[in-house]
């Protein structure tokens, strides 16, 4: 884990203290289950740095599940043309 991860994972558990009380850093890390709890606790909260933090937290612990929007959306999305330039 780099140093990055801990700073995030320090801040997310001070911020999260606040709303759902103390959180194991420790067992965040080892226990994809405790940590999937604390994210949803986090997201019933509603509160929107708390929200972001998880969320930064969730993509550096590699547990953000992105949707699958397939190739073929992107290819399509690349085809459109840009309209609202200063060209026009």
């Amino acid at each position: 884990m780099d140093n990055q991860c801990l700073i995030l994972l320090s801040k997310f558990s001070v911020a999260a203290r606040k709303f759902i009380g103390s959180v194991n850093s420790a067992k965040m890390i080892r226990d994809s289950h405790y940590a999937s709890d604390i994210f949803q606790q986090v997201d019933e909260i509603g509160d929107e740095e708390l929200i972001l933090l998880s969320l930064d937290l969730q993509n550096v612990l590699g547990m953000l599940k992105l949707p699958d929007i397939g190739k073929e959306t992107l290819h399509e999305a690349s085809k459109e043309k840009y309209v609202f330039g200063a060209r026009g």
